[in-house]
């Protein structure tokens, strides 16, 4: 997409950083600070602007979140191939996507999970690991909604591969995990092809009690994929681009859905007694 490098940040009111510039609510400020590891001394230094100085375990711990990112394959009937997107693993067995991805428990019951899809460090094709996704567990909101989708992962493949073995991202619920003006990553599968990395070099442009919006390259095919703030947590879920409103095929930013609001509608639907959203409240421990 054409990235939005120009114009200010729509901060709203909030602390200042040392530029001028005017960031996040107070409130929201004080629990991103919270999130970041007592060892991490200038990660709140890092939001502001001020350091590009990096503690090496940064790249490690980038290295272990993007084992719980997948390729989805879509298929129809027989094995034809329908398109792919991106996803990822939250729990025991359990998959985050984009509704517009996988719709329904039909298209889910069709659809593979693929792991390792990616470049090694030798720049060769990693050994990669398919797993089915099932339509044991669906729970979802449409496209024009909040536009997102769990499903379950089988626990074994063929191959005798665990898909424990790629571990997950924890979503945790409150708001604050990300504020705006910082940067974030989108680790996804843009246009259906190898794992890749949009790292750091964009900014959150705004936030609103669903959505984020901001700078990170994307294309066709990470949809579904986990938008991480430093620490390499989930902050939303990525699922489209922002159109210019008077200019055709241009876009000013990207938005993903904030992982608070996707928690919120959980939960909400598990309390009205949502079979599926009671099952998936408890594997993701909420």
């Amino acid at each position: 997409m054409v990235k939005a490098r120009t114009g200010g940040c729509d901060c709203g009111r909030g602390e200042e950083s040392r530029e001028g510039n005017v960031w996040d609510e107070p409130e929201r400020l004080q629990v991103r600070r919270t999130l970041i590891p007592e060892g991490d001394n200038t990660a709140f230094e890092r939001i502001m602007g001020v350091s590009d100085i990096f503690p090496i375990n940064y790249l490690s711990r980038g290295v272990a979140a993007a084992r719980a990112v997948c390729k989805v394959q879509l298929y129809r009937g027989g094995r034809v191939p329908a398109g792919a997107g991106s996803g990822f693993l939250v729990g025991p067995n359990l998959l985050l996507t984009n509704n517009h991805v996988i719709r329904s428990r039909n298209s889910a019951a069709l659809a593979k999970a693929i792991f390792r899809y990616e470049m090694n460090e030798d720049f060769s094709l990693d050994r990669t690991a398919e797993f089915s996704i099932t339509d044991e567990l669906f729970f979802t909101s449409p496209s024009n909604q909040l536009d997102f989708s769990f499903v379950s992962v089988e626990g074994d493949n063929e191959g005798k591969v665990a898909l424990a073995d790629f571990g997950f991202l924890r979503l945790l619920p409150q708001s604050g995990k990300a504020v705006k003006g910082e940067p974030v990553s989108i680790i996804h599968h843009p246009n259906g092809g190898l794992k890749s990395l949009s790292l750091r070099n964009s900014s959150i442009l705004s936030a609103h009690e669903q959505f984020i919006t901001y700078t990170s390259d994307t294309l066709p095919g990470s949809s579904g994929a986990p938008v991480l703030n430093d620490q390499w947590l989930p902050v939303a879920l990525h699922h489209r681009s922002i159109p210019h409103p008077s200019h055709r095929n241009k876009w000013i930013a990207n938005r993903g859905i904030r992982i608070s609001a996707i928690l919120a509608n959980l939960k909400l639907h598990a309390s009205k007694r949502n079979t599926d959203a009671v099952r998936i409240a408890e594997l993701l421990e909420l």
